[in-house]
């Protein structure tokens, strides 16, 4: 016998079967897996490093500088200690450092590492070993500086001086870092104090400290040459008499990275700077002049050059005699010509 329902309940059990069948429906019709999406990645150009990496091996001492390219590479390298060197006042570092520096660097105050008494001049090794011990660097760290007015190549200078090797800087600087597309940090690093120690039995401070009666002995010296690092116009205002003007500025591209060595080469011998003469460097106070120190040690490989610290300040607070305008031919000593 037939069973009856009312329409109501007939619609109902229509409306169950229906979703039923739909249900159904969608076990056998998986929704479709999301397909990925694919990033390309930015592929970099290896032009610019491999012309990097060409143009520093051909100098004479590779290991004093370092790429941008290359030390994009050993950012997270537990060894790599890199330092900020533009603090040359507080009121710069305020300026600079926060605004944006490279990853991982600290920021160094010149004034840190000057010497307590000589208003200037470069610290004691006891000093220095403080100071870099406090920054959080460590015996055995690759120290890479960089700046952008000389004090990188002092603080270089300073560590070999006191017998440090394992130190290089960074040619270009931020400004080179960021032309190659690399990220810059806002926030200031801060690292756990070190231990950072001299090996003072390799000081060679003898070897690269030129002081102020060497350069008055070196004076009308056939054997030796003096080099004002300072601008032309600051060199013809004043300067040591018998020195010869090589600005620090006519060192770089226009990118603020070194000129290759045969261009580093060519500039110092058309002022007859030669690598057989024994080379005094100054500046005002040490700074300008350990470019052009590094420049020739470092890079052209001279291998007497010795960097004045105390400089014209040094020299005029010392009533030494000065000179203005162009260089004048200064006889030698009759002592000097046996």
């Amino acid at each position: 016998m037939r069973r009856l329902y009312p329409a109501g309940l007939a619609a109902v059990l229509f409306i169950l079967a229906a979703a039923t069948i739909l249900i159904a429906a969608g076990c056998y019709h998986k929704t479709a897996a999301p397909v990925p999406v694919t990033v390309e990645e930015k592929k970099e150009d290896p032009l610019p490093r491999l012309a990097a990496e060409e143009k520093i091996a051909g100098y004479a001492r590779p290991g004093a500088l370092i790429s941008v390219y290359e030390l994009s590479r050993r950012l997270d390298d537990p060894g790599t200690f890199i330092i900020d060197t533009r603090g040359r006042s507080f009121k710069v570092l305020q300026a600079s450092y926060p605004a944006g520096h490279i990853p991982g660097a600290v920021p160094a105050l010149h004034s840190n590492y000057c010497h307590p008494t000589y208003q200037g001049r470069i610290g004691t090794p006891l000093q220095l070993q403080d100071f870099l011990g406090r920054l959080g660097a460590g015996t055995g760290n690759e120290i890479i500086l960089y700046g952008n007015d000389g004090l990188q190549a002092r603080l270089y200078w300073a560590l070999k001086m006191y017998g440090y090797d394992q130190v290089r800087i960074l040619d270009g600087g931020l400004d080179k870092w960021k032309e190659a597309g690399f990220d810059v940090a806002i926030a200031a690093t801060r690292r756990p104090p070190g231990t950072f120690e001299f090996d003072l039995a390799g000081s060679k401070a003898e070897q690269m400290m030129a002081t102020a009666y060497e350069v008055a002995a070196a004076i009308g010296n056939s054997g030796y040459v003096i080099i004002d690092a300072r601008r032309n116009d600051e060199y013809l205002y004043k300067h040591i008499p018998g020195s010869i003007n090589l600005s620090s500025e006519e060192l770089f591209n226009q990118d603020r990275t070194f000129k290759p060595a045969h261009e580093l080469r060519a500039l110092a011998e058309s002022k007859k700077i030669t690598p057989d003469k024994k080379i005094l460097v100054y500046s005002n106070s040490g700074v300008r002049s350990s470019l052009v120190w590094f420049a020739l040690s470092e890079l052209l490989g001279y291998p007497e050059v010795k960097n004045y610290d105390g400089s014209l300040q040094e020299w005029v607070k010392l009533e030494r005699e000065t000179e203005k305008g162009l260089q004048t031919a200064r006889p030698e000593p009759e002592k000097r010509r046996q």
